[in-house]
């Protein structure tokens, strides 16, 4: 049995600890404690065991708060969470002794040490990356107390001034490596900077400062993992695209030869960070940590690194670890240079390109869009008695012809695979310089993929009618939503910008079509308002930004494709909501209608290709594939009870229809993506491409170069069947395949006969549609969770600047766990979905509650309610949050 004194000499250093929390303080008690030698091995285990646990908990948190999140969250719950928090302990205490520099392979590789000297060169690259920090924070601490005095006189200043920073060894050395490890450019100029001081020139041994720079990109890694939730395997998830892209770039390099023979380079490129997150490697940061004498955790670094003024505040860390580049290189920025500045056009070589300046164009978009990838426009063709009839054409931004496959501006795209849209702005696909050149841009000339389509009586499309050709537009008017809803609603939509009521008379009729098909309009005539949090400067903040939330229905809500729209089809859907604006309407059923179009023109190719079979001549393999994306309808004969209960919440419109769009997702299936055309259920479409969004999504851009490469193979197998000329301008990367040579002329000079020549048989580019689907994945995540960390924020900024109160309005959408009484709710005000453990037993779907914030940490992805006074409670009925 442990002696109550060693009991009570454990619990009142934990108690000091917890109470003080100060980093030296804390740090006095990191010391083993003494166990008697007459203990027995039963106590003695026993009191070592204890004595893990206080290093555990002496280990975690914060140094600068009370307590801090990460103890919170190991502490509450009745303490469900202390063996993963003893883990934590453990893995960190492990680090310590681990070795962490990758072993040497080859002798003439300077990097890595050999085994007798790795750990000599590990505690030297941590001593100097310690001393380098420590240097930067007491030149910070300096200069707060006086500015002037510390420019001056400080030591680790910056040389710059003094100094090229380029003559710099050390900082030649850092430069670039911290590349997607800060959320901004200056940021990473700051982890740059720390080389170019005087501390870091006086370094000579560059295996040294090689090592430290090693060991400053783990622990950044380290602090990235603040607020990770999860089992590790759903960490390892949410970043396996790390491992395929960090092994394909290797092979790449190998191929290529890049390596140079030595074995393990790939540790020390610009590629190495990718490997370093995949493995989530803290080894060397945790040394650095404790050589820093703070706190081992996630939450300690993200305020070193704070403090450095590597890290803001609010630095979206979600984002670091999944990968995702937060900024072009100035390769790829300088490729998007070139880019511009070239000329070349194969459509046009070819005769494809239609001049298609003569229609009134005009893009629709948000007032704040910077990627304008779609404009409309309405043909009036007179038909051969004399009546007319209306071609709608949807113009869709050419960026295959800014960025071919083969070129470097392509590469920059696949590497990113989609544009980010966060609550603090855009993370583009493209680089921002070439990004405008591809936009629809008003009053300019602008290279466009355009399809024009008619339809029937009833909305469906005129198959026969589907016409796809690349283009030169131009755009009349750049419009907002809010711009075309009152041209509407004034009547100039329909008289001297009729093009727009006849659009919207088309997208009416497009609508009550998909709905007569089982649409998602009609599945769910009631679909839950979520919220869009957008973050704007503020300079009368003391963080500098403000936070305001908008809310939107998934129907019509100003998005040009109708991704929530992909949920289960009705029987019996014969109604559906009103449009949120006739705008928004028209919008997203032209852009719905294109891609139920551009799949369904391949039957037109796949006749026409039958029609122009020739033995006698070489044809080009000319099969277009596309990226189909199909739904099936949901199997609600196998679920009877469940069904009863859906059916009755929809007509009951329990909760104002919510519960019923609430319950209606366990019947969703699945969207899948593949080369074969099927239905779509969610959308009533007998098929459906995406590939209005080419700018921004890379399985657009995708469709893009799949049409365009069939349409000049097609032009190709043309002139070879004509004997024509082929033009020698056009090359491999323009039809995916090798050109054709000319071999022979016919006896009169008036036909040519072509064929490829042995040793000109290049392998066909395949076009992967799945390429780059894995980050996709990835960043669907960072996306809901960066609007998660500032939904909370939100909160936290509303309950902290209010002395009353703060509740709000709530409905029981329902129940998730039944033992456990928690329940899924919609807070009205804030367009927020969220689980709440009842307080008082049993709830019902549609009740209506006043909740208040009972905790919220950002941070920490916390929020939980608990029922509000309401007597002497105020509801919040601002949709804009006060500063900081």
């Amino acid at each position: 049995m442990v002696p109550s004194h060693l009991w009570a000499s454990v619990a009142i250093a934990t108690i000091l600890a917890v109470a003080l929390n100060q980093h030296h303080f804390v740090n006095s008690f990191t010391s083993p404690l003494h166990v008697p030698s007459s203990l027995t091995t039963r106590e003695h285990q026993r009191a070592t065991s204890f004595q893990q646990h206080q290093h555990a908990f002496l280990n975690l948190g914060d140094s600068h708060h009370s307590l801090s999140a990460e103890r919170n969250v190991c502490m509450n719950s009745n303490r469900r969470n202390i063996p993963s928090c003893l883990n934590m302990a453990k893995n960190s205490n492990a680090k310590m002794s681990q070795s962490w520099l990758p072993r040497k392979i080859n002798l003439d590789d300077d990097i890595f040490a050999v085994q007798t000297e790795r750990a000599l060169l590990e505690e030297k690259s941590i001593e100097f990356l310690a001393s380098l920090i420590q240097n930067s924070l007491n030149n910070a601490g300096t200069t707060k107390k006086d500015e002037s005095e510390s420019s001056s006189s400080s030591s680790s200043v910056v040389v710059g001034k003094r100094k090229k920073k380029k003559f710099i060894r050390a900082y030649q050395l850092a430069k670039g490596r911290f590349l997607d490890l800060a959320c901004t450019i200056e940021g990473e100029h700051a982890l740059e900077d720390l080389f170019a001081t005087d501390l870091a020139i006086q370094q000579e041994d560059e295996d040294v400062i090689r090592g430290a720079i090693i060991a400053l990109q783990s622990l950044l890694i380290m602090g990235t993992q603040v607020g990770v939730k999860g089992t590790p395997q759903q960490q390892k998830k949410n970043i396996a695209h790390l491992f395929r892209g960090y092994n394909e770039i290797k092979s790449q390099n190998n191929g290529s030869n890049k390596n140079n023979g030595k074995d393990g380079d790939d540790v020390w490129n610009a590629d190495s960070i990718r490997k370093l997150k995949h493995e989530v490697n803290q080894v060397a940061g945790t040394q650095v940590m404790a050589k820093l004498q703070r706190k081992r955790t996630a939450q300690s670094v993200f305020d070193l690194l704070v403090e450095l003024g590597v890290w803001g505040k609010h630095e979206d860390v979600v984002l670091l670890r999944s990968g995702f580049p937060t900024r072009f290189t100035d390769d790829e920025e300088e490729a998007a240079k070139e880019a511009i500045e070239n000329l070349r056009d194969p459509d046009k070589i070819l005769g494809l390109r239609k001049d298609l300046r003569r229609l009134k164009a005009y893009t629709i978009d948000s007032a704040s869009a910077s990627e304008i990838d779609d404009g409309l426009s309405v043909e009036v063709l007179t038909n051969e008695d004399g009546s007319v009839r209306q071609r709608f054409w949807i113009h869709i931004a050419d960026a295959d012809h800014w960025a071919p496959r083969d070129s470097a501006v392509f590469g920059a795209a696949r590497r990113r695979a989609s544009s980010i849209y966060l609550p603090t702005g855009t993370v583009p696909m493209f680089p921002q310089s070439i990004t405008g050149m591809m936009s629809l841009t008003a009053d300019r000339d602008a290279y466009a993929l355009s399809l024009g389509v008619e339809l029937l009586p009833d909305g469906r499309i005129d198959t026969s009618s589907i016409v796809i050709t690349p283009s030169l537009i131009r755009i009349t008017y750049r419009l907002t939503y809010d711009d075309v809803d009152d041209m509407l609603e004034e009547g100039v939509g329909y008289s001297e910008e009729w093009q727009l009521g006849a659009l919207l008379a088309a997208a009416t009729k497009r609508r009550a079509h998909r709905v007569s098909k089982g649409s998602a309009e009609g599945f769910v005539p009631n679909p839950i308002p979520q919220a869009s949090v957008k973050i704007v400067p503020d300079d009368d903040a003391p963080d500098g930004v403000a936070v305001s939330i908008n809310l939107e229905v998934s129907h019509n809500a100003g998005n040009n494709q109708t991704a929530s729209a992909e949920v289960p089809a009705s029987d019996t859907a014969n109604d559906h909501a009103p449009p949120v604006s006739p705008a928004n309407l028209l919008v997203t059923e032209m852009m719905i209608l294109s891609g139920e179009a551009f799949g369904k023109m391949k039957f037109n190719f796949e006749n026409e290709e039958k029609q122009n079979i020739n033995g006698e001549h070489l044809k080009l393999s000319n099969t277009l594939k596309l990226p189909y994306r199909s739904q099936k309808e949901p199997d609600l004969r196998s679920r009877p009870e469940e069904v009863s209960v859906m059916q009755n919440l929809k007509k009951t419109r329990t909760g104002g229809g919510y519960c019923h769009a609430w319950y209606s997702r366990r019947f969703f299936k699945p969207v899948r993506v593949e080369e074969s055309m099927e239905s779509h259920a969610g959308m009533g479409l007998d098929c459906y491409v995406q590939w209005t969004s080419p700018i921004r999504r890379f399985g657009d851009l995708q469709a893009h170069a799949a049409v365009k490469r069939y349409l000049r193979r097609k032009m190709v197998n043309k002139l070879i069947r004509e004997g024509s000329v082929i033009p020698p301008e056009l090359r491999y990367g323009d039809l995916g395949c090798s050109v054709p040579r000319v071999v022979q002329h016919t006896e009169d000079d008036t036909k040519i006969k072509y064929e490829l020549v042995e040793g000109d048989e290049e392998e066909e580019d395949e076009i992967n549609y799945r390429d780059g689907q894995a980050l996709i994945t990835a960043t669907r995540p960072v996306m809901r969770q960066s609007q998660q960390y500032w939904m909370f924020e939100y909160i936290q900024r509303l309950v902290s600047s209010s002395d009353e109160e703060v509740d709000f309005e709530c409905v029981v959408l329902g129940c998730i766990d039944y033992e456990r009484y928690r329940y899924a709710i919609y807070v009205h005000r804030l367009g927020l979905e969220h689980n709440y453990l009842s307080e008082t037993g049993a709830l019902k779907p549609g009740q209506t509650l006043w909740l208040k914030v009972s905790s919220t940490n950002p941070r920490m992805g916390l929020l939980t309610f608990t029922l509000s006074s309401r007597g002497g409670g105020i509801a919040a009925r601002s949709h804009s949050a006060p500063a900081a």
